[in-house]
């Protein structure tokens, strides 16, 4: 159990150390990523930059995800749980993944222009991928992949919770080079368990966040 995210990202960071990593650079997921990225950057004293991954809603429930888009258009589609779901009888066509990505993109792209943080380069990092936690896997494989295309000299996934999964252990070992948990509970129900405070940021946190590690 972590106090909030401010106490998980300074255990994380910890951890982080013992890697030894040349060049980090820090990217964390918003909005939930960020108060644990700064304070792994604070402690690394590395650079910071943020990578939008929205999920894509099931449209029967909009808290379950079928996948999810990042804002360079890249989308990641669980197949396990779309087929789950057309066994329910719910099945879902291209066109609904097409217009609910193209959706989440714009409000993406309304995200950083209101968070004015421009991108790191990230050639020949070593780039550290924060979240505050890690559910089914989706959002961080999916900024796995698409952050090789910057071409870093490695990536690290980092979390302070994941659930004891070795499906999902694995799909993010194929896409990093190093997986850091802190903590892997057998009965994961959700990150916000692990957490005493789990509040929903807005973004006037976040900004604030933003600006005390430029600073």
């Amino acid at each position: 159990m972590f106090k909030n995210r401010i106490q998980a990202g300074k255990k994380l960071a910890a951890k982080l150390k013992e890697l030894n990593l040349e060049n980090p650079v820090v990217v964390a997921l918003p909005r939930g990523g960020i108060p644990v990225g700064a304070e792994v950057a604070k402690e690394l004293s590395s650079p910071f930059d943020i990578l939008f991954v929205k999920k894509i809603p099931s449209p029967v429930d909009k808290e379950l995800a079928i996948g999810s888009v990042s804002e360079n258009g890249l989308v990641f589609i669980n197949k396990k749980t779309v087929d789950f779901l057309a066994f329910k009888g719910i099945n879902i066509d291209e066109d609904y993944i097409q217009q609910t990505a193209m959706e989440k993109i714009q409000e993406i792209a309304r995200k950083r222009e209101k968070y004015n943080i421009e991108p790191i380069p990230l050639e020949g990092k070593d780039v550290i991928i924060i979240d505050d936690g890690i559910a089914t896997g989706a959002s961080m494989y999916l900024a796995s992949n698409t952050l090789v295309r910057d071409m870093p000299n490695s990536i690290t996934i980092a979390a302070p919770v994941a659930p004891r999964d070795e499906e999902i252990n694995k799909m993010l070992k194929s896409v990093s080079h190093h997986l850091i948990i802190l903590s892997k509970p057998e009965h994961f129900m959700s990150v916000g368990q692990w957490y005493e405070d789990f509040h929903q940021l807005n973004d006037k946190e976040v900004k604030e966040y933003l600006k005390e590690i430029k600073n």
